[in-house]
């Protein structure tokens, strides 16, 4: 991100999409569903006096605040209860986008492994045939001087 801001979560096309958590460098934070790049779905924003806004979010900006008796039928729907499960989808993809080093790091020391462990191969196999090539010549040094 830029100027200090940081993000966790999934990504689609090089874009926040899914859920995920967007901390702001001045202290604010969006946990919630993305869509290209966007607040889109429901989510909660928390501004760092910790006051909320939460709800479904349309382009980036609140389009439904949530409510704890919200018509059901809704397809904007943005009760408590289902606000506070996008967050907390968001969180375990924060969570495991936050894992992907970790996991890169084991990945890149088991590749660094196996190319030391081929390239000890390449020179033992170098080895193996300039032993061979010396002791052919040898031999066939030792069969002139015998002729």
């Amino acid at each position: 991100c830029r100027n200090g801001d940081t993000y966790a979560g999934e990504y689609f096309a090089d874009k926040m999409h899914g859920f995920g958590v967007y901390q702001f460098a001045n202290g604010h934070r969006y946990e919630g569903a993305w869509h290209e790049g966007r607040r889109q779905g429901l989510g909660m924003y928390t501004f760092r006096n910790g006051e909320t806004q939460s709800g479904y979010w349309q382009n980036g900006v609140i389009h439904v605040p949530s409510t704890h008796n919200s018509d059901p039928g809704s397809p904007y729907a943005a009760n408590n209860s289902k606000v506070l499960n996008a967050v907390q989808e968001a969180r375990r993809a924060a969570e495991k986008a936050r894992d992907v080093p970790r996991v890169d790091e084991r990945v890149n020391r088991a590749v660094a492994a196996a190319n030391k462990a081929a390239n000890a191969a390449r020179v033992a196999a170098v080895k193996a045939v300039q032993k061979q090539m010396h002791h052919n010549n040898t031999n066939n040094n030792d069969a002139t001087l015998l002729v």
